[in-house]
């Protein structure tokens, strides 16, 4: 799959990424009213064993899984920092301090902001179905099999900071082989 994705397709994924994640960030910008910034999107091949390495950094991030089916199918991974969830959750008037319960409950509403806001923006700009499930937290120190569907993996990936706070939040949409294809069928056809 390493080679499916040329340049030209790139760069016009990489367009439609952030199209879709400025909506997504637009969101939670009108819902924590602040500013958000976000990075330029990352569009990366990558295999199983270089995706289990994402999950290295529990010691920092929250994690949360949505799967998706549909056209497209696969997961979208939401990676939430630990450092200013309470500035966040103040944000979004959570009662502080945290307790483990409201902590994950903040931790999905936020990934499903994000996450959703994400694929909606990306799958309706693609003119393509994607139905996302809800999120649920993700503990890799608890899975150790870390069992997802893929060999290998189209990861398009944004980062998104909280200018008010030290939070910040990487969105993963991981694509499975078959949806790679779908979609590069689909960006050849805009292309035409």
């Amino acid at each position: 799959m390493r080679d499916k994705l040329g340049e030209e397709l790139r760069d016009v994924l990489q367009e439609l990424m952030n199209i879709s994640m400025g909506q997504a960030a637009n969101e939670l910008a009108k819902l924590i009213e602040t500013k958000i910034t976000l990075s330029i999107p990352h569009i990366v091949t990558i295999t199983p064993e270089e995706f289990a390495e994402i999950f290295d950094s529990a010691d920092r991030y929250w994690f949360s899984r949505q799967s998706f089916l549909g056209s497209l199918r696969g997961e979208v991974i939401a990676l939430l920092s630990k450092s200013g969830t309470d500035t966040m959750a103040s944000l979004m008037d959570y009662p502080l301090p945290l307790d483990d319960a409201t902590t994950e409950e903040l931790i999905l509403e936020l990934a499903n902001i994000l996450a959703g806001a994400c694929l909606k923006g990306f799958a309706e700009q693609l003119e393509l179905k994607a139905n996302l499930s809800m999120p649920t937290a993700y503990r890799p120190a608890q899975d150790k099999e870390r069992q997802f569907r893929w060999d290998s993996a189209l990861l398009m990936e944004v980062e998104f900071k909280v200018e008010q706070s030290m939070f910040g939040s990487k969105v993963l949409i991981c694509l499975e082989d078959q949806s790679v294809d779908s979609l590069i069928n689909r960006l050849n056809t805009l292309l035409e």
